[in-house]
């Protein structure tokens, strides 16, 4: 029984603990949050304790694992506190603010010999896994192209403050939604870098972070991508994959649809797996943790990411 902690009870962690409590190798034995309302309501649904402050897990109940659930900018610290007494650690996308702090949380995971990992669900979703399986079929030739358009309202009063405080979020819309775009990218081409151009910037309002970009990334292995992120108003989320022999249509993560060379109408592809993503990504994170074969995104793939990212914004 590998027995996980959370830490930060927002949004994301009902995913999780959904996650855990299908999965019988699992046991949720903490939760943790600054925000004691919140955490002691949850905590007493659930039976299990809750901390306020993270570094009181370890010596109060015995723990595997922790999945951190943090702003960006406090990743590295978090990361490092629990590698560092023997606790495997999946942390949430992005997997910090810059490489730098990458590269603090690998060389601390090497050193204690604990496993680190990224919490990047989309090669969980099963859109996505169908668009690599067709990729890798050749069905429609070669992929030449990809493109993303993403519009939405980022700076709804729901969204946490840290999100604009550039030292707790790192940025903006490039690095919220650009970790999953690069992610998408990345796993489904199966390239590990990017040539980056981009512009971006804020004309909404006064806020430390961008509110929109436009990137032009030339992937290692020839795909060349184009994303679009605006954050001022909801209206479009479009994904196409260009190929020599036709193209792919996702809207956003929940649909897909082909059409090949000489064909008049998109046909909808219904993708083979369709299970939870996020009781995917937690059950292969227990498989990496215990040392076999996983598909969760260790911290060198985590660090790819943030290298990307990190290139939009020095562009």
């Amino acid at each position: 029984m590998i027995k996980i902690a959370i830490v930060g009870t927002g949004a994301i962690a009902t995913a999780h603990i959904r996650a855990i409590s299908k999965l019988p190798q699992c046991e949720l034995v903490a939760l943790c949050d600054l925000n004691e309302a919140r955490v002691k309501e949850l905590s007493e649904g659930l039976g299990v304790p809750y901390f306020l402050n993270y570094k009181d897990i370890p010596t109060a109940v015995e723990v595997d694992a922790v999945i951190l659930n943090l702003p960006h900018g406090l990743h590295v610290s978090a990361s490092v506190f629990f590698l560092e007494t023997g606790v495997h650690v999946l942390v949430e996308k992005p997997m910090a603010n810059t490489v730098e702090e990458c590269d603090t949380m690998i060389a601390t995971a090497e050193k204690t010999g604990k496993k680190l990992a990224v919490a990047h669900v989309q090669r969980f979703f099963g859109v996505n896994r169908e668009v690599k399986k067709i990729i890798d079929s050749g069905v429609l030739g070669r992929l030449c192209m990809y493109t993303e358009q993403r519009s939405i309202n980022y700076f709804l009063p729901t969204r946490p403050a840290w999100f604009t405080n550039k030292k707790m979020s790192g940025g903006g819309i490039v690095i919220n939604y650009g970790a999953h775009a690069f992610d998408r990218l990345f796993y489904t081409t199966g390239a590990s870098s990017a040539t980056i151009c981009a512009n971006c910037a804020n004309y909404a309002n006064e806020r430390e972070v961008e509110g929109h970009a436009q990137i032009l990334a030339t992937l290692d292995n020839g795909v060349s991508a184009s994303i679009t992120f605006s954050g001022y108003s909801t209206v479009v989320y479009d994904i196409y994959y260009y190929f020599t022999g036709g193209a792919l249509h996702l809207n956003g993560t929940d649909s897909i649809e082909m059409k090949k060379e000489g064909e008049a109408e998109w046909t909808a592809i219904k993708p083979e797996c369709n299970e939870d993503e996020f009781v995917l990504e937690i059950e292969e994170f227990c498989k990496y943790i215990q040392g076999d074969f996983s598909e969760i995104p260790d911290a060198a793939y985590g660090r790819s990411i943030i290298h990307a990212i990190e290139n939009v914004y020095k562009s």
